[in-house]
């Protein structure tokens, strides 16, 4: 029996970023998914989901940071002209997620000490 090919398709604005976040230099980088309009970054600690949307006529990127540690998980967007190319894209979401890992080392070495509660003399 010989092989048939099969037609594909392949949707999504993360797709063709793959390749180009797969270029990108993120110290601690486990995985990395690019699936339709959602890229995933897995770090040790943290998960960083970032989705893309078309908004009024831009690129939107909406960064969720979640970290299994003492960092509180936040969320953040950015804007880009829609005509940008994916290495560009990729290139942003790589300083972003770089800029974090800078913000998450000092908590990494030294995490916050939880106060001590004490109970009333009785």
């Amino acid at each position: 029996m010989g092989s048939v090919a099969r037609p594909f398709l392949v949707r999504g604005r993360a797709v063709p970023l793959a390749r180009y976040l797969a270029e990108e230099d993120i110290e601690g980088l486990v995985a990395c998914s690019c699936i339709g309009n959602e890229v995933t970054i897995d770090l040790s600690d943290t998960r960083i989901l970032v989705s893309l949307a078309d908004v009024g006529g831009r690129v939107g990127l909406t960064f969720h940071m979640v970290q299994d540690g003492p960092a509180k998980a936040r969320s953040w967007t950015r804007r880009l002209p829609s005509d940008t190319e994916p290495r560009e894209l990729a290139a942003r979401i790589a300083r972003d997620v770089r800029t974090l890992e800078r913000e998450l080392a000092p908590l990494r070495r030294r995490p916050p000490e939880v106060p001590h509660q004490r109970r009333p003399l009785t």
